[in-house]
């Protein structure tokens, strides 16, 4: 009887160290998925875009897309040398429309594994192939946000976020708009330390320019009188001004205290007769690198002071040209036309703010701080040129 009960007394203790076991591995794994659903809690956040818009974004982005060629310096200039890994999509041929960025940034990054996704402005981006990429983010200017394909990527439920480069929200203002684009990007990419930094760097040299123009325009009795003209065509074609005064370069000179001869005109070519009987104290040409083949204005990474001299030069035999006092007093400049989509606007706008008003600017120089900011925050070298006078002042 004794050796029965010993038997019972072990089975007894064999069943409760089972149960136990049980019990325990049961507990475990209540935990492990308390824990997976915590995680997969913090793998999402929401925020509020440029088009006021909630998007709700992943924490970790690792697949970035931007529809815009455009916003390669921005991409870069916020993820530093990760920009190799992250950016999987520009939208449209990076090398057909702007060579010389392709050009630039192909000395530091596989900018040969960029996929295309189709044109924005010609509203054909793909949707099934954006589908295909599985991007953590696309993101859009705010000047697109009714193009039917970008409408097709958000029913799809793609990760569309709305940036705006040069205030075409009515909400947003003009001068700041593309800094708090950068902000918010920043944030959402999960490098939010450096992109203040940054911003605030930019910032802080618009905010100089707005102060000293305020305080120029009320010691002045007159204001400078511009006219711009967009250098993408031949200078023996008319290319178009900039008149809407509420956005981009319009509303730049407005808020700079010019008198911008082209208001009122839109985006439309000037009768060259309103150039000569307005006859400005300063003309201004908008350039980049949009046609390698094509006799342009140009600016960018491989631009040189002589090309962008000469071909100013070019602009001065126009008929009736010679006679205008902008012409005579050697007030004529070209800059880059795409400065607003950069992450360095602000050394554009020093540029501008010098032009319009030399005295009061004689202190700021925007070419050293242009190459400071590619020292500090650009994961490429500087290089090229960005705003250039005809004559040397």
């Amino acid at each position: 009887m004794g050796g029965i009960k010993v038997k019972i007394e072990k089975i007894m203790l064999g069943i409760l160290l089972i149960v136990t076991i049980i019990v325990s591995l049961a507990g475990c794994g209540t935990t492990a998925v308390k824990n997976e659903t915590s995680k997969d809690t913090a793998k999402t956040k929401t925020y509020t875009d440029m088009a006021g818009r909630k998007v709700t974004l992943s924490t970790n982005i690792k697949k970035i897309v931007t529809l815009r060629y455009m916003e390669t310096n921005i991409l870069a200039a916020i993820l530093g040398k990760d920009f190799d890994k992250k950016v999987i999509s520009l939208g449209q041929d990076l090398k057909t429309n702007d060579i010389d960025l392709y050009q630039k940034f192909s000395q530091t990054f596989h900018m040969d594994k960029i996929v295309q996704c189709g044109s924005i402005y010609d509203d054909s981006v793909s949707s099934e192939k954006l589908l295909e990429l599985d991007p953590d983010i696309i993101i859009v200017d705010y000047y697109f946000m009714q193009k039917s394909s970008v409408k097709k990527l958000i029913e799809a439920g793609l990760p569309v976020v709305f940036i705006d480069s040069d205030g075409s929200n009515p909400k947003e203002d003009p001068l700041y708009s593309m800094l708090d684009s950068m902000s918010m990007l920043g944030d959402m990419l999960g490098y939010k330390e450096k992109t203040d930094e940054m911003v605030k760097y930019a910032r802080d040299r618009i905010d100089n320019v707005i102060k000293i123009s305020n305080k120029a325009v009320k010691e002045s009795s007159k204001k400078p009188s511009v006219y711009f003209e967009l250098g993408n065509v031949t200078p023996e074609e008319i290319g178009t001004t900039r008149g809407d005064t509420s956005v981009g370069f319009g509303a730049l000179l407005k808020r700079l205290g010019a008198e911008n001869i082209g208001e009122g005109h839109g985006s439309e070519s000037l009768n060259p007769e309103i150039v000569l009987n307005s006859n400005p104290d300063m003309i201004m040409i908008g350039g980049a690198n949009w046609n390698p083949t094509s006799n342009i204005m140009r600016f960018g990474y491989f631009s040189t002071e002589e090309q962008a001299k000469k071909h100013l030069g070019e602009y001065t035999k126009r008929s009736g040209w010679s006679d205008l006092s902008a012409i005579k007093n050697g007030r004529l400049y070209g800059f880059h036309f795409n400065y607003a989509k950069y992450p360095f606007d602000f050394a554009v706008v020093e540029y501008i703010g010098k032009k319009l008003w030399p005295e009061q600017f004689k202190d700021v120089d925007p070419e050293a701080d242009l190459k400071e900011f590619f020292s500090e925050y650009m994961p490429i070298s500087y290089s090229g040129v960005f705003f250039e006078d005809w004559k040397d002042e």
